[in-house]
């Protein structure tokens, strides 16, 4: 198995661990992770973070430096989450997380390796309000090692990492807006040698969940009782000299499905101090050889118009789903524009529109908040076998996150999201979410 993993044609993309300052209006598995941005140099798409440089690894020359060189960090989360639904039981848990990440350094800038464990412990958790994926079902406190990799630097910015580890691309991601990210075990081998083109490669054969303690096989990730199939992803990002840039990412899993990704992005800034950014994107989802997962073909078409001025970011989006099959999103969160805190507006044959506001409030000097709004809302067909209720979402974050002083580390977040739906059957949802983070250094 080890040996196919390493000659496999396509392999699962690049991970990239560096976070992204702000984003807004971008798909909610960035957004998570994200405060709110005031121009639109600062809103990252799905490309954009995936491809994103590394941070820098310290190097050292001897051996015997390793462990009292390496970093020991730990990351707590305090996590409530509510959801009412209508007809449906309530969804209620609150719990306490924490990530302990070690890192060493690179030895001869050659080889580093890292882990993080991960843990998430009830706080309060009824059997009945059971389903936040806060907690194991059941609300069932957990620890897992999610991540443990060796990362071996090949030939320049050439590098190839192993094992457990997080990745970030469109499809295929953490999707970290619970306590515990989705993580993979997987060979993945990237290259940012280039100053424009930059491209990865590897091969991804098991996840685990956000609310889970077991590594499954891809397939079953996708709820499929039949063969475990890897899945393998090649992709690349090229930027041109005025910093637009055009990527393509594709995910294949023998047997059930293969997912094509495109994305285009340009920004201007004028000498009034305003700024433009400019986008569109296109995924096609079909299924491919004894289609374990049924017959399939469907695709989508997004475009994004976004303006900035002085701390304040407007964006306008509108996606449109074929009529053949809704999207599928079985191993992380999906990179369409209007992919929200709990709709992603990707049903078949929904065409849906985003308005959404966020300001980091730089116009007031610098300070530690900064919020967004989205709204989005989708039209289905009304008749046949792909109707559906239409539905809009009314999101809402307001963040409190300061970069200086005694309080440095510490990052709070109140998420609210609305969803209303038509017709008599109509199932509507509300979401609050409380959320306090802190990072620091234990060495």
């Amino acid at each position: 198995m080890q040996a196919a993993v390493l000659v496999a044609p396509l392999a699962a993309l690049v991970l990239l661990t560096g976070t992204i300052r702000h984003a807004q209006a971008s798909p909610e598995y960035i957004q998570s992770e994200q405060t709110a941005a005031g121009s639109v140099e600062d809103a990252p798409e799905s490309s954009e973070h995936a491809f994103k440089l590394p941070t820098p690894v310290r190097v050292i020359t001897e051996l015997a430096d390793l462990l009292f060189e390496s970093s020991l960090d730990l990351h707590l989360r305090n996590y409530y989450f509510g959801r009412q639904r209508d007809a449906s039981p309530t969804i209620e848990a609150w719990a306490q997380g924490a990530g302990l990440q070690l890192a060493t350094p690179r030895w001869k800038d050659r080889i580093n390796l890292a882990a993080t464990l991960y843990t998430s412990q009830k706080l309060y958790g009824p059997a009945d309000k059971d389903g936040s994926k806060l907690l194991k079902p059941g609300q069932k406190s957990f620890t897992v090692l999610g991540q443990a990799y060796l990362e071996a630097r090949l030939y320049r910015s050439l590098s190839l990492k192993a094992y457990r580890q997080r990745i970030e691309l469109p499809f295929l991601n953490g999707n970290d807006a619970r306590m515990v990210p989705n993580t993979f075990e997987a060979v993945t081998l990237f290259d940012f040698s280039g100053q424009r083109f930059v491209y990865g490669l590897g091969q991804t054969w098991r996840m685990k969940k956000r609310d889970a303690t077991d590594f499954i096989s891809m397939t079953e990730a996708a709820g499929i009782d039949g063969p475990d199939r890897a899945l393998t992803t090649v992709g690349a990002r090229y930027t041109f000299a005025n910093q637009a840039n055009v990527a393509v990412v594709d995910h294949y899993n023998r047997d059930f499905m293969n997912i094509f990704y495109a994305e285009g992005n340009s920004r201007i800034r004028t000498r009034m101090g305003m700024g433009f950014q400019f986008s569109a994107q296109y995924a096609n989802q079909r299924s491919v050889g004894d289609q374990l997962g049924g017959d399939f073909d469907t695709d989508f078409l997004g475009a994004k118009l976004a303006a900035s001025y002085r701390g304040l970011l407007l964006t306008l989006a509108h996606t449109s789903t074929r009529n053949n099959a809704g999207m599928r999103n079985p191993w992380g969160g999906s990179p369409s524009y209007i992919s929200l805190m709990i709709r992603d507006f990707d049903r078949a044959g929904e065409d849906a529109w985003l308005l959404g506001l966020s300001s980091d409030f730089s116009y007031f000097g610098d300070n530690a908040f900064s919020g967004f709004i989205n709204y989005a809302w989708g039209d289905t067909p009304d008749n046949g076998a792909d109707a559906s209720p239409d539905e809009s979402e009314l999101d809402l974050t307001l963040d409190y996150k300061p970069g200086t002083g005694v309080a440095k580390g510490l990052w709070f977040r109140l998420r609210a999201a609305f969803v209303d739906q038509d017709g008599a059957n109509r199932k509507d949802l509300r979401d609050i979410r409380l959320i306090a983070n802190y990072d620091f250094s234990l060495l």
